[in-house]
């Protein structure tokens, strides 16, 4: 399973070697946001870069989003929250998605699951690939949601349930722009059966996308998926994963 703590120097790698994973002009710029997901059944991670937008790319409110980043990488992180929040309020998505790092992991801020859910989710429908991966994670793991009645014993089976659909479907956007993470975790939930039904050719695909794009424990995924195909079945995940490479890597 993927190492919960996100290792920052592999994900810069990971996204200089594919440019598709860089949105909307967006490169990345690390800093020391640390971000940890507990795990349920999967360790089941997020990724933690703030990032900042290419000089000539218009964006709402980038001069606030700018002075936010500058004062956090100074460790003035009640002016990167107040200009963030600038930002993020004009409809930014970097912002938003700077937010929802900062209140997932409390950097600066008391820990706030669900400011960092609403932060995360609204990048997440802009099209931020690392938010959406995020979103998933914080679906799988129940995480900012406000508590209701179906979090309660036996309706937390299927709100639980409702919250995997969930998980699958933001890893699934993020997976399309071949954002090695979130393929692993589809992976492992096909495989599993959580969230969708239970489809080893599916999670054999996803497998082989995140061992290409080298995630950690890929490898024994991919090989435990392999063993457990027949023959036919790899011959159809085959033509599957060729499809998918041609389509949205070709």
């Amino acid at each position: 399973m993927i190492n919960p703590v996100q290792d920052l120097a592999q994900s810069a790698e990971h996204f200089s070697k594919h440019p598709r994973d860089q949105f909307y002009l967006i490169k990345l710029l690390l800093v020391t946001f640390g971000l940890i997901v507990g795990a349920l059944l999967l360790s089941h991670k997020a990724s933690a870069q703030i990032q900042i937008a290419d000089e000539n790319t218009e964006l709402p409110d980038y001069k606030a989003y700018e002075t936010g980043l500058d004062a956090a990488y100074a460790g003035d992180y009640v002016t990167a929250l107040r200009e963030f929040t600038v930002a993020a309020d004009a409809g930014l998505h970097l912002a938003q998605y700077n937010l929802g790092v900062m209140y997932y992991s409390g950097e600066g801020v008391d820990q706030d699951y669900e400011l960092a859910f609403k932060w995360t989710r609204m990048a997440a429908e802009q099209g931020h690939i690392n938010a959406q991966f995020n979103l998933g994670t914080m679906y799988y793991n129940g995480l900012g949601m406000r508590s209701s009645i179906f979090t309660r014993w036996p309706l937390s089976l299927i709100y639980r349930q409702s919250n995997f659909e969930e998980a699958v479907k933001w890893y699934g956007y993020a997976a399309e722009y071949d954002h090695g993470e979130a393929q692993y975790n589809l992976a492992t939930m096909y495989e599993n059966g959580e969230g969708v039904e239970q489809d080893l050719i599916k999670a054999y695909v996803w497998a082989r996308l995140a061992y290409d794009n080298e995630v950690p424990d890929a490898t024994l995924l991919y090989n435990s998926l392999n063993n457990k195909l027949t023959a036919e079945q790899r011959d159809e995940a085959g033509r599957a994963y060729a499809l998918w490479v041609l389509e949205f890597r070709g």
